[in-house]
């Protein structure tokens, strides 16, 4: 249940995020309140390996402050509600896969001269395929 329920929300995040380039923190909320509520009756990872997840959307967000803005809130915020559905291994998994898929990317369309190195690309796009991925493997 919480797999389909996060897919969903990575789904409307990376369409939302490919469009415009930002996301609507709302929606990211409401299916944070929904992790927690699912958590209650399908616990699906401890408390604390959850609160472990959330450390990695923080610690993005404090990267947010850091960078001035290079690195996007809406990332950290997304990142912090992942950690509520995956806990905190599969969170930094998530992260980590989607971060390798985006710099393999990033580095085709940099070859292929399509942007610079300072353009700023969507990222939760590569979150989904990033969950995809986990969830076949």
């Amino acid at each position: 249940m919480q797999s389909v329920v996060l897919l969903i929300l990575l789904s409307i995040c990376a369409v939302e995020d490919l469009k415009q380039k930002e996301v609507t923190v709302t929606y990211i909320l409401l299916f944070g309140i929904i992790g927690v509520f699912l958590h209650l009756f399908y616990p699906g990872c401890s408390v604390y390996s959850m609160l472990w997840g959330l450390l990695l959307g923080i610690a993005v967000m404090a990267m947010n402050v850091l960078t001035h803005g290079e690195i996007g809130l809406g990332d950290g915020i997304l990142l912090t509600v992942t950690g509520v559905y995956l806990g905190g291994y599969q969170n930094l998994e998530l992260f980590l896969i989607g971060i390798c898929l985006a710099g393999v990317w990033s580095l085709g369309v940099i070859l292929l001269k399509k942007k610079k190195r300072k353009d700023k690309i969507a990222f939760m796009p590569f979150l989904l395929m990033a969950y995809a991925f986990m969830l076949v493997v």
